[in-house]
């Protein structure tokens, strides 16, 4: 079953608000993701969102880490 557009980042959105400024790793957003949709998403769905969207939206504070921008 394919995930509707916008899907991923919903879910990548909804987790780092609660993580707020701390930010999360990459394998904690994807099981997040992956726990709000309900079903597999692909890692590299999870990872290119967060690339392309880097610095726009997120901030990368360490290797694999990243928050919402303005947080």
């Amino acid at each position: 079953m394919s995930l509707q557009p916008g899907t991923v980042r919903d879910g990548i959105l909804s987790y780092l608000r609660e993580k707020g400024v701390d930010g999360a790793k990459v394998p904690d957003i994807h099981a997040a993701v992956e726990e709000r949709v309900g079903q597999n998403v692909p890692r590299s769905s999870v990872r290119s969102y967060l690339n392309i969207n880097t610095p726009a939206k997120f901030e990368r504070l360490g290797h694999g880490v990243y928050r919402l921008r303005n947080v």
